[in-house]
């Protein structure tokens, strides 16, 4: 594994290409890093991804774990939610940036519990991304957040997988 030296902000360029780095992110130029899930996490994201999947419309696309990149005045942040949702034209590259993404999914996990349900929600909502998800995964319950008109079939899909809160 390599190692990350930067001296100020944090760029998405900065980052290695090294598949075995622990999952990172970036928020305002700070680098988050995180363990990978644990076994609980990945089956619940393996139930919404499939779920959402099943009842997609042809309009939008779902991806488990993709980079979602937002760009300000030629700075980039990165955040990597559990399952995105995204118009059917997006995507094709490493990266999808955050004005294509509609939906955005985080399950908890005991290491990750303030920054998914408060600072994420926070930047999410800052970068313009219509609908985000919090799911807790002891309790499978889900929480939404955000404009949630034209999404009744990921809600309706979530219900099957998941009790509402």
């Amino acid at each position: 594994m390599d190692t990350l030296q930067v001296q100020g902000r944090v760029r998405v360029e900065d980052l290695p290409e090294d598949t075995a780095w622990p999952k990172h992110e970036i928020i305002d130029g700070s680098l988050l890093v995180t363990p990978w899930a644990g076994t609980t996490h990945q089956a619940v994201v393996g139930d919404v991804y499939f779920a959402l999947r099943s009842a997609a419309p042809g309009t939008v696309t779902v991806y488990p774990g993709a980079n979602v990149r937002h760009t300000v005045q030629g700075e980039s942040d990165l955040l990597i939610p559990d399952v995105v949702v995204a118009g059917a034209d997006a995507g094709g590259g490493t990266y999808l940036d955050s004005v294509e993404v509609v939906l955005v999914v985080e399950v908890i996990s005991p290491s990750t519990r303030l920054t998914d349900t408060v600072t994420k929600r926070a930047v999410y909502a800052e970068w313009g991304i219509p609908v985000y998800v919090v799911i807790d995964p002891v309790t499978r319950t889900s929480s939404w957040h955000g404009d949630l008109a034209g999404v009744q079939w990921a809600r309706e899909a979530l219900d099957v997988v998941l009790p509402p809160a």
